[in-house]
């Protein structure tokens, strides 16, 4: 099961403002590319989908100081969400209590949340060498996630009505 979100181009045009802005004041930047914004655009849809289904929680916006804290605090669970153009969810030394994985694709029309891992996971997967190493991050290959369905506890839908876009 892949969850599918549309990209709405005004969310899209916001994400790549506020990072130009937040990028002018950073002093420490983990990797300089072209598409910074694409972690605060998913951060915006899962969002905007947790408001529309009425489910409590905090999100600890983008432009937060470091990247100690967590994206998203729900039930008291911290959620780190990875969006990516790549079938690889990347992460540093796993300290948050879940992580998802989403895949936006080229055109930047489509989010979709293919799974998660536990922080007890990815400690596994650095240690038997299913996530490699690459430079200051490591990477797991999307087909080592669990399914996203296992996170009844923060009410993700169990599918999604529309399937399209782009890789």
């Amino acid at each position: 099961m892949i969850l599918i979100y549309n990209i709405k181009e005004k969310d899209l045009n916001k994400a790549k403002e506020e990072t130009k802005v937040f990028d002018l004041q950073k002093t420490y930047n983990k990797f300089v590319c072209n598409h910074n914004y694409i972690g605060l655009l998913g951060e915006m849809v899962l969002d905007q989908h947790l408001k529309d289904k009425d489910i409590n929680h905090t999100w600890v916006q983008f432009t937060k100081k470091g990247w100690s804290e967590p994206d998203f605090i729900i039930n008291g669970v911290t959620i780190d969400l990875k969006t990516s153009y790549t079938d690889t969810l990347w992460f540093q030394e796993p300290k948050h209590d879940i992580y998802i994985y989403a895949k936006l694709t080229r055109d930047n029309q489509y989010l979709r949340i293919h799974g998660y891992m536990t922080k007890e996971g990815l400690k596994l997967a650095i240690k038997n060498g299913t996530a490699k190493k690459v430079k200051n991050s490591y990477a797991l290959n999307k087909e080592h996630l669990l399914p996203i369905r296992g996170l009844v506890g923060i009410n993700l839908p169990t599918h999604q009505p529309h399937k399209g876009g782009t890789q």
